[in-house]
């Protein structure tokens, strides 16, 4: 499967427009269930090494537009991140396939091929690092990114989830043995969800090996609308992937 996908893969290189990122890239890639995923893709300026790449996963019913609007967007190249931002299948300018959207909060055969596909892109490319890829990602985007830091088959090195719910988790994994993360930082909103995502951050910190950590902020935003509220935040990202990847 992976041999046909890599024959398959469809990089279309135009320039993106300012809704997606002012200097960045716009690349589409093939899952290996063939649905076209589009995503903003983004170097740091003045530099040829292997570089450390970082997904951008966002939350559902919105699209990698939420992260080109946030300060970390630049934050993070210029600490020399590699940025692969995509728009979920059903979201954003990628395809639709033929499933409900509930389902694809849930369904380990449809989101989690669209991070496969993601991570392949980037593996493709000999300007990374592949043995540092990162993800960030907000509320379905965070579930997935604590299904590929509990999978071999993910090659990620370190995420980082927000507003994560830990039954989408364990659904998006398609395991029957409770999933078990590595290397995670954690974060929530006290209050969004009447309190439930902030539970839900402390049971998957729980079971989280390797290094860890967990920051829940005040108020009840939910997802990447989180980083909106406070600088120290994007101080932590920073920091946690200055250690872990």
């Amino acid at each position: 499967m992976k041999t046909l996908f890599i024959f398959s893969l469809v990089v279309l290189i135009l320039f993106a427009n300012n809704l997606y990122g002012q200097d960045s890239t716009e690349v589409q890639f093939l899952t290996d269930d063939g649905i076209k995923i589009s995503a903003s893709y983004e170097f740091p300026e003045g530099q040829s090494a292997l570089l450390p790449a970082i997904i951008l996963i966002h939350q559902g019913g919105s699209s990698r537009k939420e992260w080109v609007e946030l300060s970390l967007w630049n934050r993070l190249l210029a600490e020399g991140y590699v940025i692969l931002a995509y728009d979920v299948r059903q979201h954003g300018k990628s395809e639709k396939d033929e499933g409900a959207l509930f389902d694809l909060f849930n369904n380990p055969a449809r989101a989690p091929l669209d991070l496969l596909a993601a991570i392949q892109f980037l593996e493709q490319d000999k300007r990374i690092d592949s043995t540092r890829i990162g993800i960030i990602g907000a509320s379905i985007g965070a579930n997935l990114a604590c299904v590929a830091a509990s999978s071999d088959k993910y090659h990620v090195k370190s995420v980082i989830s927000i507003s994560a719910k830990v039954s989408a988790v364990q659904n998006l994994s398609g395991m029957k043995e409770p999933v078990i993360p590595n290397n995670v930082f954690f974060l929530a909103s006290k209050k969004e969800q009447n309190g439930l995502r902030e539970k839900w951050a402390h049971e998957l910190f729980a079971k989280t090996t390797g290094k860890k950590k967990i920051e829940i902020a005040k108020g009840d935003k939910h997802g990447s609308f989180i980083l909106r509220e406070s600088k120290s935040l994007e101080n932590s990202i920073v920091e946690w992937f200055k250690r872990t990847l």
